[in-house]
């Protein structure tokens, strides 16, 4: 359902915003809240920080795709941005930060990154509406890959199923089905989704500070809280950056 509603923004308003929309935990908020109900929040609140250093890989992913799409079709892109996720995420593991300079060191790189980002090829390729069928694609490849990686996380310790708890899922689905439309909607999307991902660190830095504190409510209440404030003001910047089609008097995009 959730893959569904984003697909569903992304065709009213444009890929940008379904990957902007990806910046909200929609894979890893559950996979947590399942580790919190079975391992407890010792092992959730590391899990989030795995979580929250697996944004690197993450954003590793998009601007690989990013710039490999704009010469290779989309199982070659898939793949590369895959290794670059790998990649990173094996990096990533001997990292012994805490959680808040943990979130300091997503922020900047984040903040590099989308400065890095390739300009999308114009004019955009203009398609028709998506099958029905294409929907269903999106929802059944999404689940499975999630129940996977559900299924695998619990026994790998909490600093590694955070950081496959990142691995980019719903992006990945996004992005191929972007792709075939051409590069300039997959880039648009890739960006929308790192620039989103602010929003996932805020999540998990909340999350993570909270549980040794607060009930497990209270803590996913509060780390919720935080990461829509974000969320909101990560809205002026894909505005501005021309990422989300602005709409004329009558009420149309342009």
């Amino acid at each position: 359902m959730l893959i569904a509603l984003v697909s569903l923004a992304g065709r009213k308003w444009g890929p940008s915003v379904a990957g902007w929309l990806l910046g909200l935990p929609l894979n890893s908020g559950p996979i947590l809240l399942f580790l919190f109900l079975e391992q407890g929040p010792r092992f959730t609140a590391e899990a989030a920080r795995g979580s929250l250093l697996g944004i690197l890989a993450w954003a590793a992913f998009c601007l690989t795709y990013a710039f490999c799409c704009m010469k290779m079709p989309w199982w070659w892109s898939t793949l590369t941005g895959w290794i670059a996720y790998c990649v990173a995420a094996v990096a990533l593991l001997p990292l012994k930060l805490s959680v808040t300079w943990a979130f300091a060191f997503v922020t900047v790189v984040l903040a590099g990154t989308l400065l890095g980002f390739p300009k999308a090829p114009q004019p955009d390729t203009v398609t028709g509406d998506a099958p029905p069928r294409d929907l269903w694609l999106r929802m059944l490849t999404a689940s499975v890959m999630v129940v996977t990686l559900t299924g695998v996380a619990k026994a790998l310790g909490p600093t590694r199923s955070g950081i496959l708890s990142a691995f980019p899922a719903y992006t990945t689905i996004l992005a191929v089905f972007s792709h075939r439309h051409g590069p300039a909607p997959a880039v648009k999307t890739l960006k929308g989704v790192t620039a989103g991902l602010f929003t996932a660190a805020t999540f998990f830095l909340a999350l993570s500070t909270s549980l040794m504190r607060l009930s497990g409510t209270r803590s996913f209440g509060l780390a919720a809280a935080a990461a829509l404030l974000v969320q909101a003001v990560s809205l002026l910047f894909i505005r501005r950056d021309g990422l989300m089609p602005r709409q004329s008097n009558a009420g149309g995009a342009v």
